[in-house]
């Protein structure tokens, strides 16, 4: 059997001009993955990533904290079909398909500096997305976006091979998506899922070229080790 790690990106920059890019707590959290999995033996054959900037950061941290250990990891694999799906493209979207009095009272656009509006938000227009009852063309339909996810999944594992362990620095949407799909659960849990899943998470896949499962979803046992809980974090 071979292991495929999916790491959620450390923390990102809520609430400024630029969300795509770790805040210093989310370098703290990426960073220390690879130091896990220095500290537990663990040897990393090949890191991807999504093309996103917290996604490359991510995995660029995480080869740091492998010290070492990674000294034979080539430079790390940059992957676009990892890449979240567009939040900005989902927010709008959905809120143009609102009255001017249900924005209003949903808060629009002003609920983007808060986090508990926020959420409830995103998550409205996450069901609608995944409905099929909104569309734009910023936006990519879930349908192609689940795909795309899947896709790459099955196409890593073919390529890789046996006996390998990968690690995937990537986003809540795309864990969501590729936990649903391996449980064979529907299209709503994996966007359930997404709402969950912590930053600098871990999940992990264990897959032969008969099958694929689940061993762990969104642990932090990197955190836990360390007694580290000021660093859990959801956004």
């Amino acid at each position: 059997m071979s292991t495929l790690y999916l790491v959620r990106h450390g923390q990102g920059s809520f609430g400024t001009h630029d969300y795509d890019r770790l805040s210093p707590l989310g370098r703290e959290q990426s960073k220390l993955v690879g130091e896990h999995f220095a500290a537990t033996g663990e040897k990393i054959d090949r890191i991807y990533a999504g093309s996103l900037r917290r996604q490359r950061e991510t995995a660029e941290l995480i080869v740091e904290g492998l010290g070492p250990s990674s000294a034979a990891l080539s430079d790390v694999t940059i992957e676009p079909a990892f890449d979240e799906y567009d939040g900005t493209a989902l927010l709008s979207c959905y809120a143009s398909s609102l009255s001017l009095d249900e924005q209003t009272r949903a808060g629009w656009p002003q609920l983007l500096s808060d986090r508990r509006k926020f959420q409830l938000f995103l998550e409205l227009a996450a069901r609608a997305w995944v409905d099929g009852k909104i569309a734009s063309d910023a936006l990519i339909p879930w349908s192609g976006f689940h795909g795309r996810v899947t896709s790459a999944l099955q196409r890593i594992m073919d390529v890789e091979g046996r006996n390998k362990t990968l690690v995937i620095a990537t986003s809540g949407g795309v864990i969501g998506t590729a936990v649903a799909h391996v449980l064979g659960q529907s299209n709503h849990v994996g966007i359930e899922l997404n709402w969950a899943v912590h930053n600098g998470s871990l999940t992990r896949l264990m897959y032969s070229s008969t099958k694929v499962s689940l061993s762990m979803f969104n642990a932090l046992p990197h955190l836990e080790r360390l007694g580290r809980s000021d660093l859990i974090t959801y956004r």
